[in-house]
């Protein structure tokens, strides 16, 4: 199953976040460069009707981004930035079809030891 994890940044978290380019095969076609709407489940069964990439222009090389819902998602989540997401594509048992996911941890420092929690 085809996925990614990222630490946020602050860029990500205030604005958009970027997705690894070799990402972005598994994703719906973005049909020219214009931004394409998608629904993301969450680990919490949310879905996320528009959440939206598209691959930005004019810098050295293209680099695609995730917009729209996920400016929602991280205020919900209240994401800071060193939070940790995860991406994944997975297929509906019946058809076949992409379905995508997200999940987010925060690190929690407790009795000198590290461990991720699921937000």
């Amino acid at each position: 199953m085809p996925s990614f994890e990222k630490y946020l940044t602050e860029v990500d978290v205030n604005k958009q976040v970027a997705i690894p380019s070799a990402f972005v095969q598994h994703l719906p076609d973005s049909e020219g460069g214009r931004t394409i709407t998608f629904p993301v489940h969450d680990v919490s069964g949310k879905v996320w009707e528009n959440f939206g990439y598209y691959i930005r222009k004019g810098d050295d090389y293209p680099k695609p981004v995730f917009q729209k819902d996920w400016r929602k998602y991280v205020r919900d989540k209240r994401l800071r930035p060193g939070d940790k997401i995860i991406f994944r594509v997975e297929r509906n048992g019946d058809n076949g079809a992409p379905i995508y996911t997200i999940a987010a941890q925060k690190k929690i420092e407790l009795l000198g030891s590290t461990i991720w929690s699921y937000v």
